[in-house]
């Protein structure tokens, strides 16, 4: 899979986020609420894909501020299913953020 879409909302020190990844016929979408700081946390997550849903757990995060341009994000997330079990491990290149959810 790979990842087809990443879109975000600034509202001071939050950050929302949507990534969509695409492949084998079916998408995994990604609704992510950071803490902008230092560093930049993963304050909550969801995800859902291949008729399955849970929440996201952070591994890394690369936020770039935008002080010159638009900001970007990145990094390594674990999607969880059931009783905290890792159903996938996800990697967001860092990327420049599209405006909008």
């Amino acid at each position: 899979m790979t990842l087809a879409m990443l879109r975000g909302i600034r509202d001071g020190d939050r950050l929302r986020v949507r990534a969509r990844f695409a492949g084998a016929g079916e998408d995994i979408t990604l609704e992510l609420q950071f803490r902008i700081g230092v560093p930049t946390r993963l304050e909550s997550g969801a995800w859902r894909g291949f008729g399955e849903a849970g929440s996201v757990r952070e591994l890394s995060t690369t936020f770039l501020g935008g002080q010159s341009g638009p900001p970007s994000l990145g990094g390594r997330y674990d999607l969880l299913g059931p009783a905290d079990s890792v159903r996938y491990r996800v990697r967001i290149p860092v990327r420049e953020l599209r405006f909008g959810i």
